[in-house]
């Protein structure tokens, strides 16, 4: 994984406390988390102080970075609206209508989450210009020089090499169009994109968001997660369709899920005095995931209006009522239980000889 660059702390409202925020990714599902941005945003008590983002959260979250960098919290709120209502347009989707008409068909018929399609259909296939109706809005809305401004809060996107099948975690000074556009590469719709010689897919592969960078930069303890793929299912799915919706939530949860565990293993080794002190004062949060009913009742694909507005007013209303119950716990506790909510069922216990060292300390 490329190393993020250590950026200075941007200069923050005195009054506010700063906070972390790691923004999942899930195709239309990302306008619950503009719902939350929203809220966040229009906190009197919060400040941004670093994100981190993959798919729908990268673009969240570089869309807020670039508007605080230049302006205000106010202005964060307004990019974001744009981008969100202007997505939703149909101007969009007539990007290249010719090229883009079979992948906006594969895109409906997807999965029903965004698992997208059987694969029966390549986009080298399909869309042999490689043709991204994201690039346009995505520049439209997204300020790269601001982004890469020390004034900017820090920002980590993450990306999945295609080759190595390795993370790529890209800061402030590396940010690009086409990283944002990789971070979202679905590979069943988009070609790969490439940076830096290397082709490049959805990062929600191997870090859906990625903590670390966020935990190693030190910039603020108080983390919230904005989960948007439901952790759990409340029956075994037996229709193709559902099958297909629950793998997709376990492999998209998938990266999270192992950090949590992680950070959670670490708690307790460095608890014993063996390392680790950089997880004992984190506090870890979380916003969502919306509810499962509610996701349902629509696509991760899908871009109407009423979709996308009706996902910003449950994500609003969820950090609204995240900020009442917790606002006074930032920066004093951490309000997820990540030991219990993200457990290894069935734990096993490693004994090892009193003698015999876990790893070579040389």
């Amino acid at each position: 994984m490329t190393a993020p660059v250590v950026r200075l702390q941007p200069r923050l409202h005195p009054t506010r406390k700063p906070i972390g925020l790691a923004l999942q990714g899930g195709g239309s599902w990302g306008a619950y988390t503009w719902g939350v941005l929203d809220a966040v945003l229009a906190s009197r008590s919060i400040a941004v102080a670093q994100l981190s983002g993959t798919s729908a959260g990268a673009i969240n979250a570089a869309i807020v970075a670039g508007a605080l960098a230049k302006g205000s919290p106010a202005q964060a709120r307004e990019a974001l609206s744009a981008f969100w209502l202007g997505i939703a347009c149909p101007a969009v989707a007539d990007l290249g209508r010719e090229v883009w008409g079979p992948v906006e068909r594969t895109w409906r018929e997807s999965m029903g989450a965004w698992l997208v399609s059987t694969g029966a259909l390549s986009p080298y296939n399909a869309n042999p210009l490689g043709i991204n109706p994201l690039r346009d809005a995505i520049a439209a809305h997204v300020d790269i020089d601001a982004i890469r401004s020390k004034s900017a809060p820090a920002l980590f996107v993450t990306v999945t090499n295609v080759k190595t099948g390795l993370p790529r975690v890209i800061s402030n000074e590396a940010m690009t169009i086409d990283a944002l556009l990789a971070s979202a590469c679905l590979p069943q719709l988009f070609q790969a994109v490439e940076i830096d010689g290397e082709p490049y897919w959805d990062g929600g592969y191997l870090g859906n968001p990625a903590l670390w960078p966020m935990i190693h930069s030190g910039v603020a303890r108080d983390l919230i997660v904005v989960q948007l793929v439901p952790d759990g299912a409340d029956a075994v799915p037996r229709d193709a369709s559902s099958i297909r919706r629950r793998i997709g939530e376990i492999v998209f949860n998938s990266s999270l899920v192992a950090e949590m565990q992680a950070i959670s293993a670490m708690r307790s080794v460095a608890a014993r005095g063996d390392g680790g002190a950089s997880v004992l004062d984190l506090r870890l949060h979380r916003i969502g995931p919306p509810p499962r009913s509610l996701l349902e009742q629509g696509s991760a694909m899908e871009r109407s209006l009423a979709w996308l507005q009706r996902l910003h007013g449950e994500g609003r209303s969820a950090a609204k009522r995240f900020i009442a119950r917790h606002g006074a716990d930032l920066g004093v506790r951490e309000t997820l239980d990540v030991a219990t909510v993200f457990a290894d069922e069935h734990k096993p216990k490693l004994r090892l000889p009193a003698n015999e060292a876990v790893y070579d300390r040389g």
